[in-house]
């Protein structure tokens, strides 16, 4: 009994790497080809990125049974020091390995922080439990109000508008947090 029970998971599982397989050699086709516009390109990124939290989140859910609501704000967490990275090394490193190490960088933050919260919130059982995660979306949302900019004096950072970093001349604004 419990070897059909293996096999159909092995099977349903096979058909799910099949179907993903298909669709990347598919999409690369009609790229190939010129079929696919400049917006659907643009829309496939968020698409990836949606699916990858999809999974995640059965994993949690679905297999875990733990009921997470902080999955967006690891995420983001992750993906704010990420893309803080790469700002800083545009032009310092080769674009590729930047990627390659932006990608690490944010998924050791975000795990870092997943842990640091984790530890005294999974001491917590049923619906407290579901209460604390929402620290997660706290999270999200200060991290989508920050400002960060360099100038020749260091970094600065501001939760009010990018005016507030007071910049020195040459500066840039790495993170801009809601388009003004």
């Amino acid at each position: 009994m419990k070897s059909k029970a293996k096999h159909k998971l092995f099977v349903n599982n096979m058909i799910t790497y099949g179907m993903v397989i298909a669709a990347y050699i598919i999409m690369q086709i009609l790229i190939g080809a010129g079929q696919v516009s400049s917006l659907m390109k643009g829309l496939l990124v968020p698409f990836c990125i949606y699916v990858i939290m999809a999974v995640s989140l059965n994993l949690t859910v679905g297999i875990l049974g733990e009921l997470s609501l902080g999955h967006a704000g690891f995420m983001c967490v992750g993906a704010f020091v990420g893309a803080l990275f790469s700002k800083c090394m545009k032009g310092a490193i080769d674009p590729t390995l930047g990627m390659i190490i932006a990608i690490l960088i944010g998924a050791v933050t975000a795990a870092f922080f997943g842990v640091l919260i984790g530890i005294p919130v999974l001491r917590l059982r049923g619906d407290y439990l579901a209460i604390v995660t929402l620290l997660g979306e706290i999270i999200k949302n200060l991290v989508n109000a920050v400002y960060l900019g360099r100038d020749a004096s260091g970094f600065k950072i501001s939760f009010k508008d990018s005016m507030s970093l007071k910049l020195e001349e040459g500066g840039e604004i790495l993170i801009k947090a809601p388009r003004e």
